[in-house]
């Protein structure tokens, strides 16, 4: 039998027929892998998130007192007409022969100590007061605005925007109550009028926006 020679380019095509024939089937194989795949992530996620818990808690509601050290306690208490007597005498700030009422409370403390912001806010005004010192006023949002007198020190500038917790300054003097060398007075302003800061910490931020 007469053996024929194969002619020079069939087997190179024939090998790049099987080489397209298996890059072929390699692709449509991972193509069908990859659709499986997708489609069981899908499947496992969306059974997740049904049943997902946020550990992120809600934000907190509450209002902080202007100070966060223990050792820091009330000098002249809130000017209040509906209290008693002896809370009233308490209340009242005696400068150069003068009773005044006090709007505010006047924290005092053997030891310097930080005066936060009470809620988130924006530094409205810095000034100095000849008897007060230097005073800041912060307004917290449309309806209340928290001032911080006596501080020694300022940790802000006007137009700066402070978190809940934000250290403003550091208490210092003033002329009112000469005898203490760390105090701080505190007022708070809601819709306009002046308000107990005690009750002020017992409010809600949300209501109060």
């Amino acid at each position: 039998m007469k053996k024929r020679k194969l002619r020079g380019y069939v087997l190179p095509t024939l090998y790049l027929i099987i080489i397209a024939a298996v890059f072929v089937g390699v692709n449509v194989f991972g193509k069908s892998l990859k659709t499986i795949s997708y489609d069981s992530y899908d499947f496992v996620m969306s059974a997740f998130k049904n049943n997902v818990v946020s550990v992120v808690k809600d934000e907190d509601d509450t209002i902080i007192k202007p100070f966060a050290s223990d050792k820091v306690e009330v000098a002249k208490g809130y000017y209040d007409i509906s209290a008693d007597d002896k809370q009233q005498q308490n209340a009242l700030i005696y400068y150069e022969k003068t009773y005044m009422e006090n709007t505010g409370i006047l924290y005092k403390a053997q030891e310097k100590f930080d005066a936060l912001a009470t809620m988130d806010g924006t530094i409205k005004d810095i000034k100095e007061d000849e008897i007060l010192g230097i005073v800041v006023e912060v307004q917290n949002s449309s309806k209340v605005t928290t001032i911080y007198y006596s501080l020694s020190e300022l940790n802000v500038a006007i137009g700066d925007s402070v978190k809940k917790g934000d250290v403003i300054g550091i208490s210092g003097t003033n002329k009112l109550e000469s005898q203490e060398s760390n105090v701080m007075l505190f007022e708070v302003y809601v819709d306009g009028n002046v308000v107990n800061p005690e009750d002020y910490y017992n409010m809600k931020i949300s209501e109060l926006k």
